[in-house]
């Protein structure tokens, strides 16, 4: 099951205020579809990941019980549910909010994890009761990981033993593209980056209140790209392309965020253009400050690792870009459309 955005948090806000305090496995798919589209819209805030994981976790524990859980585990989920449409519904990202939420949060699952685990250890019980399923409670969710800290440890493995199998691995993995695709050179932010021109399915000028509208609800629906007098799948390319018009309308595609250094983890507020992007299935928009025409062949790629940043491309003697990884970004970020 796949949820849109606006699915995903009607969801959760149906679940809040609903009076049933039963996690049948009918309740608990679309949960897992919401929180899972929530947290591609949420991976760039790190404490709102964690809560989300957390609340997921709960869902976890309950379809492997099998069995209704006590009411302090419901009432935790709907807390989280309600902190994540919060910061959904709150456009403006504080990351200072968004950490003292986490800490009440986390303090919370850390008594429902204690409580699982004196259960586990209150009284004898034949193999495969739910009070087994305590250690499940640590494969849906890395708290260790997902905990903000002001300092991470570095001692575990040094960096030097780490390297050669680093290497090898990315030895072999393939190139995005190959020498002789086409590329343009894109401006995300204050960075110019190049992006294969493959990827490209649709470029639109982009509007300050039409920036806004699409920065607070992180989706686009492709029907504002259409015009009146020219169809909207016969400006497209790629894939997209070839789907029917009146389909083609209907889709609501995520606004993404790449990463890497020297990138932001916010839209661009100052962006003029949006660009959709395609790789098969995948689909989504970014939004750019500028956008070349010129489309010069690759001539050279060099791995050198930064997020969704793959390498250096060199386009010409005296041009080199980093290359943006639209496949990678999509396969986070982006909505898999599989046409019937």
């Amino acid at each position: 099951m796949i949820l849109s955005l606006d699915e995903s948090i009607q969801k959760l806000k149906t679940e809040i205020l609903s009076q049933d305090w039963s996690l049948s496995p009918r309740k608990i798919e679309p949960l897992q579809a919401a929180f899972t589209c929530l947290k591609n819209r949420f991976n760039t805030r790190k404490n709102a990941l964690a809560i989300l994981t957390m609340a997921d976790s709960i869902l976890l524990y309950a379809q492997k019980r099998q069995d209704q859980i006590p009411p302090e585990f419901i009432d935790f989920l709907k807390e989280t549910m309600a902190h994540v449409v919060n910061m959904y519904e709150d456009g403006k990202f504080d990351p200072d909010r968004d950490a003292e939420v986490f800490k009440r949060v986390y303090s919370k699952f850390t008594k429902l994890k204690e409580k699982v685990a004196a259960e586990k250890g209150a009284t004898p019980r034949p193999a495969g009761s739910s009070a087994d399923l305590v250690d499940s409670w640590e494969e849906p969710i890395s708290l260790d990981d997902a905990i903000p800290k002001p300092t991470q440890a570095k001692s575990e493995q040094s960096p030097a033993a780490k390297a050669p199998v680093q290497a090898k691995a990315a030895e072999a993995k393939p190139l995005p593209i190959l020498p002789g695709a086409m590329i343009r050179a894109i401006t995300i932010g204050k960075l110019s980056l190049a992006i294969a021109e493959e990827h490209i399915a649709l470029i639109r000028p982009l509007s300050p209140k039409k920036r806004k509208i699409y920065i607070q609800s992180s989706q686009i629906p492709l029907k504002d790209l259409g015009g009146w007098f020219r169809r909207l799948s016969g400006q497209m390319k790629g894939p997209l392309a070839l789907l029917k018009n009146g389909k083609l309308k209907k889709l609501i595609l995520p606004l993404m965020i790449p990463r890497g250094i020297g990138l932001t983890d916010i839209p661009d507020e100052e962006a003029t253009m949006l660009v959709v992007v395609s790789n098969g299935n995948w689909h989504g928009v970014i939004l750019c400050r500028r956008l070349e025409q010129e489309t010069p062949p690759l001539l050279s790629l060099t791995r050198a690792k930064n997020g969704d940043i793959f390498g250096l491309a060199r386009l010409g003697e005296d041009q080199e870009l980093q290359l943006l990884n639209i496949s990678q970004l999509l396969e986070r970020e982006g909505f898999l459309f599989m046409p019937e």
